[in-house]
C-alpha cells in the first residue's frame, strides 16, 4: 500500500493500528525539496538544533527524513498534533513515546531507504540492510557468527553475501527489540536457521526467555529487512510513503 506525503495529516484515511498488528513503513531518503520541507517542520526544537552538529548535508538530510517521518507516523496514530509528540529514552537508550507507552516502535535505515515498524502489543526490532559487496566480507563473517552460523552462510556461494545480511539483520533487529543495540556484540548471539525458521540459540551473558519470532519483510531483492516481535497470528501490513511517480518504487 503507498500513501502519499501530502495525505500524512490527522484523519480518516490515516490506518489504523489495532491488537496483533505490525505497521512497516518505508520513506526515501532522498526526497523531494516538497517532502524535505514537510519533515524538517514536524521536528522539535532540539532535533532542529542538532542540525547544525552535522556536517554533511547527507547526514543531515538522513537525520530528518527519519525523525521527522517517525514524529508524522505518530501524530497520525495517536491523532494529535505533531508539535505535540513527545519522545524520550530509556535507561538503554531506546526511543519511546511520552504521549503514550503503548505504541511501539523501531526505526532503520541503510542504502537510501528509512522504515519503520509500529505495533501496539509488545517491542519490535526492526534492521534494514542493503545489499552491496563488501572487501572484508571473509573477516566480517569468522568475527561475527558462530561455526553453525558460517556454515548456513557459505553454505551457497552465490548466496553467501545475501545470506551475511540476513544474518545480520536478525541479530540487530533482536537487539534493538530487547533495547540492547550495539551492547551485546553480534559474536555473542547464536541463531539457527532450519526450515526458513529462525531460532534463537542463546545468548552470551544475556539471558532472554521471551517468545521472540524473526521474521524476514522482503519489499526489494537488493535490500533485506528483518522484524523480530513477540506474539502469534500476527498481521503484517507494508505502508510505502511516496512523493510522486518517482518515487513510485520505493
Amino acid at each position: 500500500m503507498e500513501i502519499l506525503f501530502d495525505t500524512l495529516i490527522i484523519g480518516q484515511d490515516f490506518p489504523v493500528l489495532k491488537k496483533n498488528d505490525i505497521h512497516l513503513w518505508r520513506v526515501s531518503l532522498d526526497p523531494s525539496e516538497e517532502i524535505l520541507k514537510g519533515a524538517k517542520s514536524a521536528l522539535s526544537d532540539f532535533e532542529l538544533s542538532r542540525l547544525d552538529f552535522f556536517e554533511f548535508e547527507r547526514v543531515q538530510r538522513n537525520y530528518t527524513m527519519s525523525q521527522g517521518v517517525l514524529r508524522i507516523l505518530i501524530a497520525n496514530y495517536l491523532s494529535i498534533d505533531i508539535k505535540e509528540v513527545e519522545l524520550g529514552r530509556r535507561s538503554k537508550g531506546k526511543p519511546f513515546c511520552k504521549n503514550d507507552e503503548s505504541l511501539f516502535f523501531n526505526i532503520s535505515n541503510s542504502g537510501g531507504l528509512c522504515v519503520f515498524a509500529f505495533s501496539r502489543d509488545n517491542e519490535v526490532g526492526l534492521d534494514l540492510e542493503k545489499i552491496r559487496p563488501l572487501n572484508d566480507l571473509e573477516e566480517m563473517i569468522n568475527k561475527n557468527f558462530s561455526n553453525q552460523e558460517q556454515s548456513y552462510i557459505r553454505r551457497t556461494k552465490d548466496e553467501t553475501l545475501r545470506r551475511f545480511y540476513f544474518y545480520w539483520t536478525i541479530k540487530e533487529s533482536y537487539l534493538k527489540a530487547i533495547g540492547e543495540g550495539m551492547r551485546i556484540e553480534p559474536q555473542n548471539l547464536e541463531f539457527s536457521i532450519q526450515n526458513d525458521r529462525i531460532r534463537l540459540l542463546g545468548v552470551n551473558g544475556y539471558t532472554d526467555y521471551d517468545d521472540w519470532v524473526f521474521e524476514e519483510t522482503p519489499f526489494s531483492p537488493e535490500y533485506v529487512r528483518t522484524l523480530t516481535y513477540i506474539g502469534e497470528g500476527i498481521d503484517i501490513t507494508n505502508f510505502a510513503i511516496i512523493s510522486d511517480a518517482a518515487f513510485g518504487g520505493v
